[in-house]
């Protein structure tokens, strides 16, 4: 559809006078699409309130503006001076027709709104004209470019000679042994690697010796091989921190005692270490063999390192569950197996999907906790067995252990209370039991003394009249044993026990 049948149609939606306007500055639309591309016959220009608002392609180029800036009469002038000499000063107000015998005619058709001014016919000579200016400007912007591009650019004949470099590759063959030297060292270095489409290439300075590298590509053209170097000293020195940190953490891994598996997001064994195959007894064959997580943690079930599932026919749907909890960090077992081991195993996620599952054995401490259990139990039973009301406490003044006649004599229990039971609150309890006497500040002050202590004891006297002896002995650790008996029983205990004799055999 044309330009003037669009303006048509908006006019009969619009009022009439919207559509007025329109129809008089569709008049001065620069018309494109008539020539083929390479070939110019005519090229418009349409100036409003004295400012470049649109002309052909051909023209931009020309100009030291673009489009946004709508470039001014004087600036399209200077441009367009060489194809027609005679182009007025100032821009036209009135219609006006140049006619020319060896350049093209000048139309100027001016109204209200806008002015448009056209050139045509456009010969052979005079496109040729304007392919050439077009050309001069591209290489007037592109010749910075490539002059001043920090990284080197360098084009070689068929004889590998330099028939031009910008300012960066000269600074970089300066330091060398000139152009020619520089461009044929590269060269030597890319033949070494013919097939790759781009080369890293090191250049090392002669009197600091200090290596810079740089990628270079080169592409072939009708002028010769032009090369390009792109700077990568980051690159390679960041290639070379990750190689030192693999080395350094492989390092780490093949000292732990702790079991490493790290499996990659498809699931498959990526990494291990050492005391992996110490714990789980599986070959580096089986491991090296990157087998999924499924395969590994099967063969662990055939070596017997870990619990045998209780269902077989759920085993898939557990390792399932296994797999997604330690993806949300949730995962951590204890695996108490045939041969008396005990594994501490726990699966953490990793970047990029992986997960990463660590197996400690834990077998000495388990035992070393067991027969610590073990002794907290003889000791309790031991003094559970005491007739005597045994209490400790702690050198903070916090009851720690007290034995079944304390118990029940003082109707506490420390296993089951929420706070904890205090020197303080204890010596308040026992002060109410006994009649007065001056031992229960005495008796805290030595339960949370830090200085050198000797056992000592006091007789007591209950409310109903009943004697009883108060025995304080410091023990180990700052701790301290309160016990309180009955001397008449303890007496009874003397009387019914009879010496040992000596009998001769």
């Amino acid at each position: 559809m044309s330009l003037f049948a669009f303006s048509m149609l908006v006019g009969i939606a619009c009022a009439w006078m919207i559509w007025l306007v329109l129809w008089q500055v569709s008049r001065f639309k620069v018309e494109r699409g008539a020539d083929t591309p390479g070939e110019l016959h005519t090229i418009a220009l349409l100036f409003r309130d004295g400012r470049l608002i649109d002309a052909d392609d051909a023209i931009w180029p020309l100009l030291s503006t673009n489009k946004e800036d709508s470039p001014d009469w004087e600036d399209v002038r200077s441009a367009l001076l060489p194809l027609t000499p005679d182009l007025p000063v100032n821009l036209p107000t009135s219609p006006l027709r140049v006619a020319h015998s060896a350049g093209p005619h000048v139309l100027v058709d001016v109204t209200q709104n806008a002015t448009r001014i056209t050139f045509s016919p456009i010969t052979g000579h005079d496109a040729d004209w304007f392919q050439a200016r077009q050309n001069e400007v591209a290489v007037a912007q592109l010749k910075p470019a490539l002059a001043y591009s920090p990284n080197p650019i360098w084009l070689l004949n068929a004889d590998g000679r330099v028939l031009w470099g910008n300012d960066a590759f000269h600074d970089l063959a300066q330091i060398q042994d000139g152009t020619d030297a520089f461009a044929a060292h590269v060269s030597e270095m890319l033949q070494q690697n013919a097939l790759q489409r781009s080369h890293r290439v090191s250049v090392t300075h002669p009197q600091t010796h200090v290596t810079r590298w740089f990628e270079v590509s080169t592409r072939t053209t009708d002028a010769g091989e032009l090369h390009f170097a792109t700077a990568v000293d980051a690159v390679v020195q960041a290639e070379e921190a990750q190689r030192n940190f693999v080395q350094t953490l492989s390092k780490t891994f093949a000292n732990l005692t702790t079991g490493l598996a790290i499996f990659d997001r498809n699931r498959r064994l990526a990494l291990f270490n050492p005391a992996l195959i110490d714990l789980s007894g599986l070959s580096a064959e089986f491991l090296s063999g990157r087998p999924n997580l499924f395969e590994f943690f099967d063969k662990l079930r055939e070596h017997q390192i870990m619990p045998e599932p209780k269902n077989y026919d759920n085993w898939r749907e557990c390792m399932a569950k296994l797999v997604a909890a330690a993806s949300d960090d949730r995962f951590r077992e204890t695996w108490t197996l045939v041969g008396g081991q005990t594994f501490d195993v726990t699966g953490r996620p990793y970047p990029d999907g992986a997960i990463a599952f660590l197996f400690n054995d834990i077998t000495a401490e388990v035992s070393l906790t067991r027969g610590f259990r073990t002794e907290l139990e003889t000791m309790q039973s031991a003094i559970d067995a005491m007739e005597d009301a045994v209490a400790i406490f702690n050198q903070q003044g916090v009851l720690t252990v007290c034995n079944a006649a304390y118990k029940a004599q003082w109707n506490v229990d420390p296993d089951t209370c929420l706070t904890e039971a205090t020197i303080l609150d204890a010596t308040q309890e026992w002060k109410s039991a006994f009649h007065p006497n001056p031992i229960w500040p005495e008796l805290r002050d030595f339960v949370t003394s830090t200085t050198e202590r000797a056992s000592w004891d006091s007789e007591l006297r209950s409310r109903d009249g009943r004697e009883v002896i108060c025995r304080i002995d410091p023990i180990c650790y700052g701790s301290t044993m309160i016990r309180f008996s009955h001397p008449t029983r303890r007496r009874m205990d003397d009387t019914d026990t009879e010496p040992l004799q000596i009998v001769s055999a």
